[in-house]
């Protein structure tokens, strides 16, 4: 039954098994809970933290990776975000055998909750910023920029697309390649702000930590040169206050290697189990699936 759980519907699994969906779900907590239980977190070292949405309306779910796992890395998942998720973990790891003093290296986002939260309860732990979080930062101060400048003049129809793929990627339309020639020619502010949001490639391709922080203290010392005295560049602006604030803890990347590339690749299997179930009635249930999908529980 679990594993049909895993790839399917409980609703549709329990109509296979001719048992109610909530009995189903009965089975299923009674199950994660027993092999909770019995989860051995010793030795957790290295933690990757991220949150996945539960359902609309800025609800979310926690998820927690032990880094050095090579498979089933979720160790814990818990409602909500934040400084008491970090608070909750912590408590969960000290139930299961481990220490929180133990964990020397967390891997997160620029959440300040997180931050505030890392600090208190995992307090030998040192933070890197995820280098996705620092493009996913820029991507979204560049449609900002798009959007204000697009209700003084118009833009090509397939600029939106354009601007926020990758564009070594290759994965462009001839329509969104002409968008952005377009762009460029016309040296607006979504211009600027997409050409900001580019460079930020030279910082990742660094071979060092030493290389990435220079490259980070030139580029941000050169791009904020380009945003002074412009208003409609003031994501931009904030965006590169962003970097610069966690700089060090973005150039621990090319010090420790770790990245949650894992659990965003994993939270696309989450939401995927939540679409197919056309969400969950309540985030207990959202809980028990993640256990079952990413950790040594399923």
């Amino acid at each position: 039954a679990m594993s049909l759980v895993k790839e399917m519907p409980v609703l549709a699994v329990s109509r296979q098994l001719e048992i109610t969906d909530k009995r189903l779900w009965r089975i299923v907590h009674h199950y994660v809970g027993r092999m909770l239980g019995e989860l051995d977190l010793t030795g957790v070292t290295a933690v990757g933290v991220d949150e996945t949405a539960s359902r609309r309306g800025q609800r979310y779910v926690t998820v927690f990776l032990d880094m050095q796992r090579q498979q089933e890395p979720v160790i814990f998942a818990v409602p909500g975000h934040g400084k008491a998720a970090i608070e909750a973990f912590s408590g969960f790891l000290a139930e299961h055998g481990g220490d929180s003093d133990n964990v020397v290296e967390v891997v997160c986002d620029m959440s300040q909750a997180f931050l505030s939260g890392v600090a208190e309860h995992l307090p030998n732990a040192e933070v890197t910023v995820d280098w996705f979080h620092i493009v996913q930062t820029f991507t979204k101060a560049l449609d900002e920029v798009r959007k204000k400048e697009r209700r003084e003049k118009g833009h090509p129809k397939a600029l939106r697309w354009a601007v926020l793929k990758n564009l070594e990627n290759g994965n462009q339309t001839a329509k969104q390649l002409a968008a952005l020639q377009e762009l460029v020619a016309d040296r607006g502010a979504t211009a600027d702000a997409w050409v900001i949001k580019e460079k930020l490639r030279w910082i990742q391709k660094a071979a060092t930590p030493r290389a990435a922080r220079w490259r980070i203290t030139n580029y941000l010392k050169v791009m904020r040169e380009a945003v002074t005295d412009q208003p409609l560049l003031k994501p931009m602006a904030k965006a590169l206050t962003t970097l610069e604030r966690h700089a060090e803890q973005v150039v621990r990347r090319w010090i420790s290697g770790l990245t949650n590339a894992r659990l965003e690749g994993m939270n696309g299997l989450f939401q995927a189990a939540r679409s197919r179930a056309r969400g969950y009635r309540n985030e207990a249930n959202f809980i028990a699936m993640i256990y079952l999908i990413g950790s040594p529980v399923g």
